[in-house]
């Protein structure tokens, strides 16, 4: 007689995978979303909608180096760490925030299309990154 056994995920792994479903449903809910990725502020991905690994390796690396300009920006004009920076194009509009509580840090970066509305883009990318807070907190638990 077989028998299954749930198998419960590793710790890092059920963060991963709360991760791409709150980056899942940012895309799905917000219009003008292409993509959206959690990364460690060194430049190591955790999770993304991209499906190609160098994709989501180099926008990792890109998001935690300029998410680290930004702050030595902002710190050397003293307007201390900056929450978040968008980058805007003819294309559309690159956002990157700090995921809010984290020691060492995560952010995320999200890229739209010319389809995006600024305000809501911004609301629901502050809620994914607090959801992806949570979720980090409970592993910390």
């Amino acid at each position: 007689m077989n028998k299954t056994v749930p198998v419960k995920p590793a710790p890092r792994v059920a963060f991963a995978l709360q991760c791409a479903d709150l980056l899942a449903q940012l895309r799905r809910d917000t219009a003008g979303v292409v993509s959206a990725s959690i990364a460690t502020a060194d430049g190591l991905p955790v999770a993304s909608t991209l499906t190609e690994d160098p994709e989501i390796d180099k926008l990792a690396a890109i998001s935690g180096s300029i998410s680290a300009l930004a702050s030595a920006l902002s710190r050397q004009v003293g307007h201390g760490d900056p929450d978040r920076f968008i980058l805007e194009s003819a294309s559309g509009t690159i956002v990157s925030l700090k995921v809010p509580g984290q020691q060492g840090g995560m952010v995320l970066t999200v890229v739209t299309d010319r389809n995006a509305v600024l305000g809501k883009l911004l609301w629901d990318c502050r809620a994914t990154a607090v959801g992806v807070a949570s979720s980090a907190n409970q592993l910390a638990a």
